[in-house]
Order: C-alpha cells, then sequence, then structure tokens
C-alpha cells in the first residue's frame, strides 16, 4: 500500500467515486436497490473494484505528473 492510499482524504474521495460509480453499474444492470445477501455482495465487489482501478489511476497519474513524490513511497 502506497502512501497515498494511506491519506483519509484519498479514501474518502475514492470511496465516494466507486461507491457511486458501483451504483450507477447497478442500475444500469436493473438493481436500482440492493436487497438480499447476493446483490449486497455484488455492490460490495463492484465498489472494491472501482476503489482499486481508482486507486491505480491516481497513483499512475501522480507517477507522471511528480515521479519523485513521497506519495509513491510504500512501506
Amino acid at each position: 500500500m502506497s502512501n497515498l492510499e494511506k491519506k483519509w482524504w484519498f479514501n474518502a474521495l475514492a470511496g465516494g467515486v466507486s461507491a457511486f460509480c458501483a451504483r450507477f453499474v447497478l442500475d444500469q444492470a436493473g438493481i436500482p436497490d440492493p436487497a438480499g445477501a447476493a446483490q449486497w455482495t455484488l455492490f460490495f465487489f463492484c465498489v472494491l473494484g472501482f476503489w482499486r482501478g481508482f486507486s491505480l489511476l491516481a497513483w499512475l497519474v501522480v507517477l507522471l505528473v511528480w515521479p519523485r513524490s513521497p506519495l509513491l513511497d510504500s512501506k
């Protein structure tokens, strides 16, 4: 996990955008409101997938804009 993923503001932003995108995808799939364990599990996996995707994109953007950034360091 990079330092960027440990920042609260990044987690809040990535979590909000991921939840919004997952709700949009589920709505387009015909599941407007998750009801039941299977639909909530699907929503959870959608959120996790979008979250990891946005984390990768943010990491690549920081890498391109500021390659020596301390946000890219992993511990």
